[in-house]
């Protein structure tokens, strides 16, 4: 397993403090569903563009701990290397769609 910290909007934080209390699971674990439905997906658009966060922003995130075991940690390196955008920026994206759906 592999811990990472990860920024994410408090937005995506408060609706999925409202999914762990419906669906009573661990944040990690949502979030860890979240990557590996991201990391199976076929199509990453490449970027060349450096994703960070805007200044004057870092108050609107708020820093998470999320295990990923190995099998989709390597994925999500490779395609942040392909895609040239960071593992936080692609984890917030998987997030997000998680959340879509």
């Amino acid at each position: 397993m592999v811990r990472a910290w990860v920024k994410i909007s408090l937005c995506q934080y408060n609706k999925l403090k409202k999914l762990r209390e419906t669906a009573r699971k661990p944040l990690s674990k949502i979030i860890r569903e979240a990557v590996s439905k991201f990391v199976k997906k076929r199509d990453f658009p490449f970027s060349v563009a450096v994703s960070h966060l805007p200044k004057g922003t870092r108050d609107k995130y708020i820093a998470v701990s999320a295990y990923s075991p190995r099998s989709d940690w390597d994925p999500l390196e490779r395609i942040s290397e392909n895609t040239e955008e960071c593992k936080s920026e692609l984890i917030r994206q998987a997030v997000d769609e998680y959340l879509e759906e």
